[in-house]
């Protein structure tokens, strides 16, 4: 019985430790959720910080209605609308049209986007199995060449396949 009662304490040790462990890596996105608004002038909100962190959370773009699945609680659709707008303009995060016109969304990875301007470079990449959208770093960025007469702003590189998940 004392061995049964000194394994059940265990488990519940070791169930302690993994809450703890999740609470402060939810107090970390939290943090870093934070200090992201104020990095670039935005009002700290709880929506605002809750949409900041599932963004955090996933290694994957994400539309719309997923943000909106993945935030508990009752919030308006137009404040994330809103919201997600705002973080565009600010240069928190990017837009992904998808193939199927899906608009996802995902951080601004490079830290050097400012308000209207993105300078993220990278690869957008869709799964062709799950769906999911990436965003791929590359080491050395295409050198594009356009005819004479025309100025180069910007420039989206798409790609398709299988994800590693999935290959």
């Amino acid at each position: 019985m004392e061995n049964f009662l000194f394994l059940q304490q265990c488990c519940k040790n070791k169930e302690i430790i993994v809450v703890l462990r999740d609470e402060k890596r939810k107090i970390a996105k939290m943090r870093q959720s934070e200090e992201l608004l104020r990095h670039h002038g935005i009002r700290v909100t709880e929506i605002r910080k809750e949409i900041v962190e599932t963004l955090l959370s996933r290694e994957s773009a994400l539309s719309c209605k997923e943000i909106k699945e993945l935030i508990p609680g009752e919030f308006d659709r137009v404040t994330l609308y809103r919201t997600l707008n705002t973080f565009v303009e600010q240069g928190i995060i990017h837009q992904i049209a998808g193939g199927e016109g899906t608009i996802r969304y995902a951080l601004c990875s490079s830290g050097e986007c400012v308000t209207h301007h993105h300078e993220d470079r990278h690869i957008h990449f869709r799964c062709t199995a799950c769906g999911l959208t990436f965003c791929l770093e590359y080491q050395t960025p295409p050198k594009l060449e356009v005819p004479k007469g025309y100025k180069l702003g910007s420039f989206e590189i798409s790609a398709t396949g299988l994800c590693k998940t999935c290959s």
